[in-house]
């Protein structure tokens, strides 16, 4: 099964934060570090100023600032970036002549002497230092971890000198970056150095915590290191070690030749005892629970929780006096325990010290000027404070701002001078939980994000946001809405209401008019503002009224037929309305007609294009006429016909040449610039939903908004449209608010909340959120269908508190929050009580589908709990309680929950799901087993029945619904997935299939197509992986018996590595509708190829995707681009697209297990590695990402792309003799595909081939141009 996956929102994470002059001109920079992107911002005066983004083909875990300085100062800090794939880069950034900031990649690589993949969090410790080399040189070095117990030193200069080597431009780029005379002795360091040399710890540093490099040494080629470590017996100490760079000549005379050349020197493998020594212990018995290490120009400190520990530089030589000399200090009482996470030192002896709770303390380092030791230093509290965020890191810049960055909360800057703060990048927090709100067509993804004050629930969306700025409510049957000047006219079935609105940048007030000079007793069809000569111009469905100094006029009257539509423009001094079959075109500054027109039909529609010029729609024709005047008279200008009678019309003029899009009855827009109209060209109609299409032109924002139940807004470009919506259940009319000076922009009639919403359209990102802040975490948070409301458990510090939020209130952005949660029912839980699951069930119903029909006295809600204690690793005790949810007697009462009965579980209970098919069961997920529960209607109670064990830690069981039978699938945080089968006649549970690779899962999603199951799922390693299972195999329930004859292993149909941990997983879409809904085909007629529902994730860094089936003849085509687009997209800091979608786990070949001669030294093993190779290769998966950078690019380069995914198509179609599915499987698409020569494929008819296949699957076909895969893939946008 392949699938396209697309980063609907990147992760806002940051994982690290440094500061240094990147750019080499005294400008301070801080570079932070959100895993799969680096951003750069600059030091301002007030604040900082974002430079540039640099999205990574890579998965970064640390980033570090090294100074790369001459000896007269000249020089820039470079960036050390180290990934979770253990690939090592240097890059430097410079500024180019137009302005714009470009990476240049210095060194790239693996560190070779580590051999095999770890863990991603296996190790966490990385540090940067300086040593001084023979020639007085001041180098960077950089000490890391991969595992534990060693480090890995890093030699930086010595690599950019043996990476520039093999390019013959380097010495180039690096007398651009440097001076001359430094990059030549840069280049000139020993090729052959070792890079990176392995340093094993001392065997009794069990706990190591922090490592930091002292100053430069007096030592030539050496660098101090101290550990901070905690021994066996839990005591904590600080010990030093010496790092020796490079070898001495006699070194290299003494070394023996290697008698076997393809194997590595185990000499620059292996740390020496001359490299990497223990000298001492160098601080022992400090603080317990010290966690951190900083050092300055004076000396060490050891930072803990109570404590701050100080040792001089001055006397550290003199191991006799240490304990005589330790300053010691006090942190302020805080009212929990917390660690210190990050410390900086300030100019001044100062230091800046950062608690996990964001309380930060800045301390000074004074001289003892009393006393009997004058030398001795003392350290004072200087400074207190709070910020409202959780640190990880902390960068300090050189004119007084500081930036903390966080994984959890919100990167904020900080001026340490005066404590003035500010956020710097906007961080949602890890997804905890997500889940689908479905109404009709309309889907909306919510989202539990964010830790402690920043936490809440959030409705995500490819949509834009409404800021909402004032209401009018309880209206009713509204049919039409008009703005002008301070004026709004609403229209009723009859007659019209009257308002007058102010508004100013910081608010808006409305009131109602009794009296007023305009018509109210009729419908009004228009309304218009004449600045000039302060006249509001009245359209009804009677006449024109003129309305100036409080009397109304009617100029013009139309008792016969009446008006039925009118288009007035107040810029263009013109109004054009019809009266049945006639057309009238009136000047708004002499009020005279200027002109009249007798139709053979009756006009539908009609909208101004210019000063001379209009478009009518006419009915029975279909026909859509553009008129000009000219001399009083009306002319044709140009006419199309349309597939149904058109009944809304808009005219973008902003856009490079002007557009008509033309709403039709039957539910498709017909989109034609004017020009190509004038030549007689036809339009192109795309179907956009099941009723009449009404729009409205959004003139500030180059859009069109497609009214109705499901709000659409249609942006329009010069070489198609783009769909998203709005966050608004339903939008019945619209109208704009003229004015540079307020704030209000439009005004939105929802008939769903009766309600008239005044404010302005905001956040045209990608993915959009309406998020609701509960300051707290929110661990769980499920949509309740049945009833329309949504529950959510909420984190406290000692106990779970559990929310019921009704739909709408999440929905609508302008819920005021504050009197929401005032509102909101709320239910306690027991100490200790920890909330795990929500999920639905129908009491003794039949499970025969996941909604149930049964009455809703039997439909109820399951909450499952742990009691969670410090000293327990895991729950021992848990019980799950179901409740039914009342209905309030009022419409302004709120629903409550009410409890009807629990039962008491032993273990960690994780997860629960109904059991299909199988009368009045639940499965639940209790440690590592999967137990079945009855409902016993007599008791009103849960039975036990059936346990199986499965695994470690069960995280989800997803119910199968597959006819008569009944199916589950489990997901464990060890043991990856599993597939059982319930005999629904012994109540008996067994493992059918099962995943064959040990893979930790948090959550996942199961969708059947045809006969096969699809299984999908994130693990622990940042992969996705789709596991298969044929429907055809599973046995019946009638058949239990035969079960074990279909037992087997799950196959693994699609891998693909995504560069961020899934926590949360669910069937459904970020779109404004789902792919699989009927009422609104938008996906089905505009996207070829989606063959299945579509798959949402959330990840621990806070970034959204989407993941979504498509046909093997589409894959074929985007996989085909994709390669292409990979070929001319650089490969910043020498990450490449190919080798960080590669699926990583522990143990793959690193290093010099990679290394090209063990293949030649020996077939046997050049077999064993590609077969090895091949299990980790990305199957069946495309970027859509990197796909779509493609409209991003020049024509040149556009058509190159096209030319070279043409020659692939061709190639892979003529490689074929299988199904293109089981090539997909067996085939590595990025690198195998061999090109041929256009006349052997020629021969083969290979492209008429490939064009059958394509255009009976709707895709574009050979050879390719710019228009169509422009098309193709603006519509691919559109379904996420």
């Amino acid at each position: 099964m392949p699938f396209v996956a697309s980063t609907s929102k990147h992760p806002t994470a940051v994982l690290g934060a440094v500061s240094g002059f990147f750019l080499g001109n005294g400008e301070s920079l801080v570079l932070l570090n959100r895993l799969n992107v680096v951003s750069l911002f600059s030091e301002t005066a007030e604040t900082l100023e974002h430079l540039r983004d640099f999205t990574l083909f890579a998965s970064l875990k640390y980033v570090e600032a090294l100074p790369l300085f001459d000896s007269k100062g000249s020089g820039r800090h470079v960036a050390f970036l180290f990934s979770v794939k253990q690939e090592v880069s240097i890059v430097a950034f410079e500024r180019s002549v137009d302005g714009t900031i470009e990476m240049i990649t210095l060194f790239h690589g693996d560190v070779d002497t580590c051999f095999y993949q770890e863990r991603p969090n296996e190790a966490s410790l990385c540090c940067s230092g300086s040593y001084q080399t023979s020639r007085n040189d001041v180098l960077p070095l950089v000490t890391f971890s991969i595992h534990r117990g060693s480090v890995f030193l890093f030699d930086v200069a010595a690599a950019i000198a043996v990476y520039g080597g093999k390019y013959r431009n380097a010495s180039l780029v690096l007398e651009k970056l440097f001076s001359p005379e430094y990059a030549q002795q840069v280049l000139r360091k020993q090729k052959k150095q070792t890079l990176f040399v392995q340093g094993h710890l001392n065997a009794s540093e069990l706990d190591v915590r922090s490592m930091i490099f002292g100053p430069c040494d007096s030592e030539k080629n050496a660098a101090a290191l101290y550990v901070l470590y905690a021994d066996s017996s839990s005591k904590t100490h600080v010990s030093e070690y010496s790092i020796h760079i490079g070898m001495n000549e006699e070194q290299h005379r003494g070394q023996k030749k290697n008698i076997w050349p393809w194997l590595p020197n185990t000499l620059d493998v292996f740390s020496r005892g001359d490299v990497f020594r223990r000298k001492a212990v160098f601080l022992a018995n400090v603080e317990t629970n010290a966690c951190l290490l900083q050092v300055n120009s004076e000396g060490l400190f050891v930072l803990g929780p109570q404590l701050i520990s100080f040792v001089s530089w001055r006397i550290a030589s003199n191991q006799s006096t240490m304990s005589k000399n330790v300053t010691t200090l006090a942190f302020p009482s805080f009212s929990a325990y917390v660690e210190p996470v990050c410390s900086a030192s300030l100019p001044n002896r100062e230091l800046l010290i950062f608690f996990w709770d964001g309380t930060y303390v800045k301390t000074t380092l004074q001289e003892e000027s009393e006393g009997l030791n004058s030398n001795k230093m003392l350290l004072v509290n200087l400074a207190v404070s709070s910020l409202r965020t959780i640190p990880d890191s902390l960068a300090i810049l050189g004119g007084g701002h500081c930036v903390i960055g966080s994984r959890m909360t919100n990167t904020l800057w900080l001026k340490w001078r005066t404590g003035e703060s500010g956020v710097l990048l906007e961080n949602c927090g890890p997804v905890f939980d997500l889940t689908i709100a479905v109404d009709g067509p309309r889907m909306g993804v919510i989202a539990s994000t964010g830790v402690g004050m920043g936490g809440g629930v959030s409705l995500q969306r490819s949509a834009v946001n409404f800021r909402h700025d004032a209401a009018i409510d309880n209206l009713l049957n509204v049919t039409r809405l008009f703005a002008a000047g301070d004026i709004v006219i609403l229209s009723f079935p009859g007659y019209s209401r009257v308002y007058q609105f102010q508004t100013t940048p910081n608010m808006t007030t409305i009131k109602e008019l009794s009296e007023s000079p305009f018509d109210k007793s009729k419908v009004t069809l228009s309304l218009v503002y004449v600045s000039e000569r302060n006249t509001f111009v009245q359209v009804t469905s009677v006449g024109v009224n003129f309305v100036k100094g409080g009397k109304g006029v009617y100029i013009i009257c139309k008792n016969e037929f009446g008006i039925q539509h009118a288009s007035a423009d107040a810029n263009l001094r013109l109004l054009v309305f019809s009266s049945s079959r006639f057309v009238s075109v009136v000047d708004l500054n002499t009020h005279h007609t200027r002109a009249s027109l007798e139709l053979d039909n009756e006009v539908s529609c009609l909208v101004i294009s210019s000063s001379q010029g209009f478009v009518i729609g006419e009915w029975n024709s279909g026909a859509v006429c553009l008129y000009e005047v000219q001399d009083g008279e009306i002319l044709l200008k140009g006419r199309i016909f349309c597939s149904a009678t058109s009944c809304s019309m808009c005219i973008l003029s902003h856009l490079h040449t002007p557009r008509l899009v033309v709403g039709l009855l039957n539910g498709y827009i017909a989109d034609i610039s004017l020009e190509a109209m004038l030549m007689g060209s036809a339009a192109r109609e795309t179907l956009i939903r099941m009723q009449p299409v009404q729009l409205f032109n959004l003139e500030s924002h180059n859009a069109v908004l497609c009214l109705g139940e499901v709000p659409l807004i249609i942006i329009l470009c010069d070489t198609g449209f783009q769909l998203t919506g709005i966050d608004f259940n339903d939008v019945a009319a619209c109208a704009i608010i003229e004015g540079s000076h307020i704030s209000s922009k439009y005004i939105f009639l929802s008939q769903s909340e009766n309600s008239l919403a005044f404010g302005n359209i905001v956040d045209l990102k990608k993915l959009n959120s309406c998020f609701l802040g509960l300051k707290a975490t929110v661990t769980r948070v499920k949509y309740i269908a049945w009833w329309n409301v949504f529950v959510m458990s909420v984190r406290r510090n000692e106990k779970d508190q559990i929310l019921l939020l009704m739909g709408h209130e999440l929905a609508n952005s302008w819920v005021p929050q504050n009197e929401l949660l005032i509102e909101l029912f709320s239910i306690e839980l027991l100490g200790n009580e920890r909330c795990v699951f929500f999920e639905t069930v129908v009491l003794g119903g039949s499970n025969e589908s996941p909604n149930g029909n049964e009455a809703d006295k039997d439909k109820a809600i399951l909450l499952g709990t742990t009691f969670a204690f410090p000293d327990e690793q895991l729950p021992r005790s848990s019980r799950f309680i179901w409740y039914s949810v009342e209905q309030g007697k009022l419409i302004s009462e709120r629903p409550q929950l009410r409890q009807i009965g629990s039962k008491d579980v032993e273990g960690a209970l994780q997860c629960c799901c109904i059991v299909p098919n199988y009368v009045g069961r639940i499965a639940l997920g209790v440690n590592g087993c999967i137990a079945l529960y009855s409902w016993n209607a007599a008791d009103s109670v849960f039975v036990a029945e059936e346990t199986i064990c499965i695994g470690t830690i069960v995280t989800r069981v997803l119910p199968i619904f597959q006819g008569d039978a009944s199916y589950m699938v489990a997901f464990d945080a060890r043991h990856s997935c599993f597939f059982i089968q319930v005999d629904t006649f012994q109540g008996s549970l067994e493992i059918v299939a099962r995943d064959s690779e040990p893979r930790g899962v948090m959550d996942g999603a199961v969708f059947q197509l045809g006969n096969i199951y699809n299984i999908c799922f994130g693990d622990d390693y940042y992969n996705f992986f789709c596991l298969s299972r044929g429907a055809s195999t599973l046995p019946s329930a009638s058949n239990a018996t035969s079960a074990t004859v279909s037992s087997g292993k799950l196959e693994t149909s699609a891998q693909y590595h995504l560069g961020d941990m899934v926590t949360a997983m669910q069937l459904g879409s970020f779109a404004p509708c789902s792919v699989t809904n009927i009422a609104v085909p938008i996906p089905t007629t505009l996207i070829p190829g989606i063959c299945g529902p579509q798959v949402v994730f959330g990840t621990s860094h806070g970034a959204f995707g989407t993941i979504t089936p498509v046909s093997n003849e589409t894959y074929l085509l985007l996989k085909a681009l994709e390669v292409a687009v990979s070929s001319v997209v650089p490969a910043l800091g020498g990450f490449e697209h190919v080798t960080y979608r590669e699926v990583l786990r522990a143990g793959q070949e690193r290093g010099y297990s990679r290394n090209a001669s063990f293949e030649n030294a020996n077939v046997v093993s050049s077999g064993v590695f590609d077969k090895r190779r091949k299990r980790y290769l990305s199957r069946c998966v495309c970027s859509g990402d990197l796909i779509e950078s493609f409209l991003t690019f020049s024509q040149t380069i556009q058509q190159r792309i096209l030319r070279e995914a043409e020659s692939r198509i061709k190639s892979c179609y003529f490689s074929m003799n299988s199904s293109l599915g089981e090539f997909f499987e067996h085939n590595d698409l990025d690198n195998s595909l061999a090109e041929r020569s256009d006349a052997c494929l020629d021969e083969c008819k290979t492209m008429g081939d490939v064009n059958a296949l394509f255009s009976e699957s709707g895709l574009p076909t050979l050879p390719l141009t710019r228009e169509a895969v422009n098309e193709f893939l603006q519509n691919l946008q559109r379904i996420h």
